[in-house]
């Protein structure tokens, strides 16, 4: 589906230096990271939207700029920042959807748009953060793409509006050659959705694991500056020091809860994890 190499774009005060990124047929993959670590540029360079310094990106085999208009069209994207005119309700976007683009299903989306709570004769305009989001989404999810670049989908929507969005993204999955790369800065949303994530900080890639791996093998440790000391290296993939104590994030919580039986061994997550590798940072950088 995607294939990044040695991808390098320059801005004053920040690079985004990617060495490899690929992202195989019917899977999700989450991409977290704080504002601004990058995830934004990365889809923007994945999109063909921005210039990059070197390196190469191909879609489906090819890069952005071979692909043929009906190729683009396998392609469904959402960024927070690009939308029709805001003069225009929803009736009118669907007219200009449907001229867009050869595969769009006019039944999905008015369904979409009706399982979305979204109201076809209000202006753009008067739209709330959350209510765009889910119009976006529902314009990706409509022309028969089979790869969709998902930028922060869920920004700005409650819980319940969250929890819908992943029902659709689920059901995009049913149909087999799909997949989803998506970004999000609440990270624990993406546990129940992605197969595996990639964690990228000052915009370079620091982590890649699967969810299950996260979920089955990661711990935190919490133990006091002595304690660190001794403990065997083998599998700390992250130190976080504060003045009330030190967090140890772990790759094999199982060993140190064998070998370490005094210390406090707490499962992890995303959000643990993001938070100890840009806090304490990764012991391999």
């Amino acid at each position: 589906m995607l294939n990044i190499q040695n991808l390098k774009k320059e801005y004053p005060g920040f690079s985004l230096s990617i060495d490899q990124f690929h992202l195989e047929p019917n899977s999700i993959t989450g991409i977290v990271g704080l504002n601004g670590a990058g995830k934004s540029t990365l889809f923007k360079a994945i999109c063909g939207l921005i210039q990059i310094n070197s390196g190469t990106i191909e879609l489906f085999g090819q890069t952005f700029d071979e692909l043929s208009k009906e190729q683009k069209e396998n392609l469904g994207v959402l960024f927070n920042h690009a939308t029709f005119s805001r003069y225009l309700n929803i009736a009118h976007c669907k007219k200009v959807l449907k001229a867009a683009y050869s595969h769009f299903d006019e039944a999905l989306f008015d369904q979409l748009c009706k399982q979305l709570n979204l109201p076809y004769d209000k202006p753009l305009s008067s739209f709330s953060t959350g209510m765009e989001v889910r119009f976006k989404l529902a314009t990706a999810l409509t022309h028969e793409a089979k790869l969709l670049i998902l930028d922060e989908p869920t920004a700005g929507l409650d819980i319940i509006a969250r929890n819908k969005t992943y029902e659709c993204l689920q059901d995009f999955m049913e149909k087999p050659d799909r997949s989803i790369l998506i970004s999000s800065h609440i990270a624990s949303d993406l546990e129940n959705l992605c197969d595996d994530f990639w964690v990228i900080h000052n915009g370079q890639f620091i982590l890649h694991e699967t969810v299950d791996a996260l979920k089955n093998q990661y711990g935190i440790l919490s133990v006091d500056a002595k304690t660190l000391d001794t403990l065997d290296p083998v599998a700390i993939v992250g130190i976080d020091r504060q003045p009330h104590g030190i967090k140890v994030l772990v790759s094999d919580r199982q060993f140190y809860e064998e070998n370490y039986p005094g210390i406090v061994v707490s499962a992890g997550n995303i959000d643990d994890l993001l938070t100890i590798l840009e806090q304490g940072g990764n012991t391999n950088l």
